[in-house]
Parts: structure tokens; sequence; C-alpha cells
């Protein structure tokens, strides 16, 4: 498995250029182009979601282990 942070960046990149294409879609050359654009993003929105998803779990994650290990240390 990847790591989410940097999948993050770079699932937004790529979400950045495929909406750039598609707001150009009315100067673009052939139709097609600007829904493959229109489908990357839908596609890196799916990614970034599943990385936000993954994140937010192992963070949650270390706070509940920092939690126990401050709990110990008061103990």
């Amino acid at each position: 498995m990847s790591d989410p942070i940097t999948s993050l960046r770079d699932q937004t990149d790529i979400l950045r250029r495929a909406l750039e294409q598609w707001a150009n879609r009315a100067t673009a050359v052939d139709e097609a182009t600007a829904k493959q654009a229109a489908s990357t993003a839908v596609d890196a929105i799916d990614a970034l979601l599943r990385d936000l998803y993954l994140l937010r779990g192992r963070l949650v994650q270390e706070m509940r282990h920092a939690d126990g290990a401050d709990r110990r240390r008061v103990a």
C-alpha cells in the first residue's frame, strides 16, 4: 500500500490538471479528450476520498495509542 500523504499529493495534482482540461472543454480540439478529463477527475476524487479515509484511520489510531501512553505515565 502506498503512503496516503504521498498519494494525496499525487491525486491532487492529477485532479487539478484534469479539472483544468475540463474547464477548457469549450476550446478543446475534441470532445472525447474533455470527457476523459472529467472521468479522470472523478477517479482522482475517489482516490482522494479513499486516501483521506486511510489517513483519518491512521491518525485516530495514533491518537488512541498516544492517549494510552499518557494514561500509563500518569498511573
